[in-house]
C-alpha cells in the first residue's frame, strides 16, 4: 500500500533530540506469535504498545541523536517497513502526550507535540461523557494487599485452582436437582422488602470480587495503586486498578487476573448454594443465601463475563485472542474500512493486516456497537421507570454524549482533517448520499406493519382438577395424555385423621341412639335433648362422609387429562384447593394471546385490516403456521391465562411480586383469540399442540407504513409508558 514518505511538518521536529524518561519500563510480549513491546509509565500507570520497528526507533532516542538521524537509521535498517515521517510525528505526539518522552520543545514544535496540558481536561471530559461508568479513586490498597497475600497465597496456585474446580463441580451436582425451585423463587429477588438485603450483599460480593483481582495481580508481581468507587448507572460499585497486569509477559497470568473476580464470586456462590439447600423454607438464612447465589453467580456471569462490555470478560477475551485494545482496534478498523473503500483514502493505514485478526475485529466491532446501544437504551428505560426525572436527564445526557458529540466530531473531521485533503469532496458527497438514501428508504418506502404478541394454547372447554379434601395420595389411576370419561377416577387420597373422626362419630351416634331408646320410656326432656344431639352428630357425620368421598378425585368432564406427571404425587400430602392438572376438550383448542396497550391501540384502529396471522410455537420456532383472528377484547386484564406467559414461567410479561402464582401482570394486557391450525392432520399439521404451550404471534396489517414512522411510533409509546413523556 502506497504511503507518503515525507511530511510538510518534518522540519519542525527533525532537529529534536528526545529520550525516554528514566522511570519508563519496557516489557517484551508475544501477541499471536509476533513480538510487541509494552511501554509502562509507573507514575501515571499509562501503557503504550510498540511494534518491533517502532521499538527500534524509540530505542535510538538517547538525547543526543536528532529525530531525523534516528528516522534515517531506522529507514536504512527496515526499508519499506520503516515508519514514514508523518507516522514518526504521530508516534512522538502520542509518547509526549502520555508523558513518556523528555524533550526540549522549540516554540514551532510545541503546538505539534505538546498536548500534556490538555490531558487532565480530556480525562475529565471523558468521565463526563461516560456518566454511566463514572470513577472516583479513594485510596491506595497496596499495604492491605501485602498483608493479605500470604494468607491467600496457598489458594492462588495450581492446587488452589484444582480445589476450586472440584468445589464448583461438587456444588453443581448438588444443585442440579433443585434448579427448578431456584428458578421459581427468582421473583423474590424483586420484592421491595428484599431490596435492602440485595444492596448490602451486592456491595459485599463486589468487594470480594475486586479483592480477587487485586490479590491475583499482586500474586504475579503487579501493583495495585488505586481502589475506588465506580458509579455504575449512578449506583456505587467498588473497583481496583489492576492495569499493571497488562505488563505481564504471560497471557495466562493476564487472563487469570481478569478471571479472579469471578472465581472468588463463584466460590462464594457455592457456599450460598449449600446453605440454601439445607436452610429451613421461609427462613432469613434461606433468603440471604438465595440473594448471595443470585448476585455472585447469575449477575456476575451475565455482566462480568460478557465480552461485549468492558468488564472482566472483555479483557479475558482480549488476552485469549492476543488482541490488546480489542474494542478500540475494532472500532478503528471499521473506520478504516469506510475511509479506504467508501472515501477512497488509499493512504489510510489499517490497524491490522492479518486476515484472521481482521475478521475478528469486524465481527467484534459490529456486535459491540449494537450491544452498546441496546444496553444504553435498556438502562435509560430501567432508570426512568424507577426514577422519572433522573431517567429523562439520563436520556438527554446520553443522547448528547453518545450521539450529538460523536456526530459533531465526525462533521468536524469531514470538514477539516488534513488526511481528507484530496478526498474531501468524495467523502462529503458519499456521506450525504448515504444519509439521503437511508432516510429515503426508511422514511418514504411503505412497508407492512406487524404487531407481535405472546400467547398460550388453551381449550375453550376445560376444567381444573383441584383437590377437594386434604390427604395423602395412595393411588394414581390416570396419567397426562389419557382420555378420561366424566366421573372416571383420576387418583385416590387417604386421610387417617378423617377416617378416625368418622369412626368416632359413628360410635357416638350409635351411643346416642341407644340413649334415645332408653329415654322413650323415661323423661321427655332427655328424649328431646338426645334427638337434638343425634341430628347434630348425623349432620357432622354426613359432612365427614362427603369429605371421605372427595378423597377420590374424579374427572368433572369428558376430555383429555393434561398437566404434569401424576405419579409424582404418590405419597405426597396435597392440600385442599391444589390444582394438579386440567381436563380439556382438544376439539376446542385455540390460542389465547396477550398484547400490551401500545400495540393494542393500533390493532383496534385497524381491526378490519389484518391481512395475515402467523404463529410459532416455543418448541418449533423454525415453523410458521397460518391462523386467523377469532376475537379481540378491547378491555384489559391483569390475570394471565397461564403462568407460562409471565417472567417466572419463562415468558416476557412482567408479573406482580405480590402474586405467588405468577399470573398477575403489572400492566393490563389485552386478550386475543386466534384459531389453532388443525393439529391432527392436514396441510398445516400441528403435531405437538398441547394446552399450556407458549406461542409467538405476528399479525400483519394491510396498511403499509414507512419503517421510520413505525419505529418513531413504537419509541414514543415505549417512552410514554416507561418515562411518562
Amino acid at each position: 500500500m502506497e504511503r507518503p514518505t515525507f511530511s510538510q511538518s518534518w522540519s519542525r521536529v527533525s532537529k529534536l533530540t528526545p529520550t525516554l524518561r528514566p522511570h519508563v519500563q519496557i516489557t517484551r510480549q508475544l501477541f499471536r506469535g509476533e513480538p510487541w513491546y509494552v511501554v509502562h509509565d509507573p507514575v501515571s500507570n499509562n501503557f503504550f504498545r510498540l511494534n518491533p520497528v517502532a521499538h527500534h526507533l524509540v530505542g535510538l532516542f538517547d538525547g543526543r541523536r536528532s529525530v531525523d538521524e534516528v528516522w534515517r537509521l531506522t529507514l536504512d535498517r527496515f526499508g519499506d517497513m520503516a515508519p514514514t515521517q508523518h507516522e514518526v510525528i504521530g508516534l512522538l505526539g502520542q509518547l509526549n502526550e502520555s508523558n513518556l518522552l523528555r524533550v526540549d520543545l522549540p516554540s514551532d514544535a510545541e503546538p505539534l507535540l505538546r498536548r500534556a496540558r490538555k490531558r487532565k481536561v480530556k480525562h475529565w471530559g471523558g468521565q463526563m461523557m461516560s456518566i454511566l461508568f463514572f470513577r472516583v479513586p479513594v485510596f491506595n490498597p497496596d499495604r492491605m494487599l501485602r498483608w493479605l497475600l500470604p494468607l491467600f497465597r496457598p489458594l492462588l496456585s495450581i492446587v488452589g485452582l484444582l480445589m476450586w474446580l472440584a468445589w464448583i463441580g461438587y456444588v453443581t451436582v448438588q444443585f442440579l436437582p433443585s434448579i427448578g425451585s431456584f428458578i421459581n423463587d427468582a421473583q423474590s429477588v424483586l420484592a421491595p422488602t428484599n431490596w435492602g438485603w440485595m444492596i448490602v450483599l451486592f456491595l459485599g460480593t463486589k468487594f470480594l470480587h475486586e479483592l480477587g483481582h487485586g490479590l491475583v495481580c499482586r500474586r504475579f508481581g503487579g501493583s495495585v495503586p488505586e481502589v475506588g468507587i465506580m458509579l455504575l448507572v449512578m449506583f456505587p460499585v467498588p473497583y481496583v486498578d489492576a492495569t499493571s497486569s497488562w505488563n505481564f509477559t504471560s497471557k495466562w497470568h493476564r487472563f487469570f487476573v481478569g478471571a479472579a473476580g469471578m472465581i472468588f464470586e463463584l466460590a462464594i456462590a457455592g457456599i450460598g448454594i449449600m446453605i440454601w439447600l439445607h436452610a429451613e423454607p421461609g427462613s432469613l438464612a434461606k433468603q440471604l443465601s438465595y440473594n448471595t447465589v443470585f448476585m455472585a453467580s447469575v449477575a456476575t456471569i451475565l455482566f462480568n463475563a460478557n465480552p461485549l462490555l468492558k468488564f472482566d470478560g472483555y479483557y479475558m477475551l482480549s488476552d485469549v485472542l492476543e488482541i490488546p485494545n480489542l474494542y478500540d482496534r475494532a472500532s478503528r478498523y471499521l473506520q478504516w474500512l469506510i475511509q479506504r473503500y467508501i472515501y477512497g483514502m488509499t493512504n489510510a493505514q489499517p490497524v491490522s493486516t492479518r486476515h484472521g485478526e481482521q475478521s475478528l475485529l469486524i465481527l467484534y466491532g459490529i456486535c459491540s456497537q449494537i450491544y452498546k446501544v441496546i444496553i444504553l437504551f435498556g438502562i435509560i428505560l430501567f432508570v426512568g421507570s424507577q426514577f422519572h426525572a433522573v431517567g429523562i436527564l439520563l436520556a438527554a445526557w446520553s443522547t448528547i454524549a453518545w450521539a450529538l458529540v460523536p456526530l459533531g466530531k465526525f462533521i468536524h473531521w469531514l470538514a477539516t482533517h488534513p488526511s481528507l485533503h484530496e478526498h474531501r469532496v468524495r467523502a462529503i458527497t458519499t456521506t450525504v448520499l448515504f444519509c439521503f438514501l437511508l432516510l429515503g428508504t426508511l422514511g418514504a418506502i411503505p412497508m407492512p406493519e406487524h404487531h407481535r404478541a405472546v400467547g398460550v394454547v388453551e381449550a375453550a372447554k376445560r376444567t381444573d382438577l383441584a383437590i377437594r379434601t386434604d390427604g395423602f395420595v395412595t393411588k394414581v389411576l390416570a396419567e397426562a395424555g389419557d382420555h378420561v370419561q366424566q366421573g372416571q377416577i383420576i387418583l385416590i387420597t387417604d386421610s387417617p385423621e378423617l377416617r378416625v373422626k368418622y369412626v368416632e362419630l359413628t360410635a357416638k351416634l350409635k351411643g346416642l341412639r341407644s340413649a334415645q331408646r332408653q329415654a322413650l320410656a323415661q323423661d321427655q326432656v332427655i328424649l328431646k335433648s338426645t334427638r337434638a344431639k343425634i341430628e347434630a352428630v348425623t349432620e357432622e357425620l354426613t359432612k365427614v362422609q362427603e369429605r371421605l368421598d372427595d378423597l377420590t378425585l374424579r374427572s368433572p368432564m369428558q376430555g383429555t387429562l393434561v398437566g404434569g406427571i401424576m405419579t409424582q404425587f404418590l405419597g405426597q400430602h396435597l392440600p385442599r384447593g391444589k390444582v394438579i392438572g386440567q381436563v380439556v376438550d382438544l376439539d376446542t383448542l385455540r390460542v389465547t394471546a396477550l398484547m400490551d396497550q401500545a400495540q393494542n391501540a393500533k390493532l383496534f384502529d385497524q381491526a378490519n385490516t389484518i391481512a395475515r396471522v402467523e404463529l410459532r410455537t416455543a418448541g418449533q420456532l423454525e415453523r410458521t403456521l397460518r391462523s386467523k383472528l377469532i376475537q379481540a377484547f378491547p378491555s384489559g386484564r391483569s390475570h394471565l391465562p397461564h403462568p407460562a406467559l409471565g417472567y417466572a414461567g419463562g415468558g416476557s410479561i412482567a408479573i406482580s411480586t405480590d402474586d405467588p402464582h405468577g399470573q398477575t401482570a403489572t400492566r393490563p394486557q389485552f386478550e386475543l383469540w386466534l384459531k389453532l391450525p388443525d393439529w391432527r392432520g392436514g396441510t398445516n399439521t400441528y403435531a405437538t399442540a398441547f394446552p399450556g404451550q407458549r406461542v409467538y404471534v405476528r399479525l400483519t396489517s394491510e396498511q403499509y407504513t414507512p419503517l421510520l414512522a413505525q419505529w418513531i411510533h413504537k419509541l414514543r409509546q415505549l417512552f410514554r409508558e416507561r418515562l411518562s413523556i
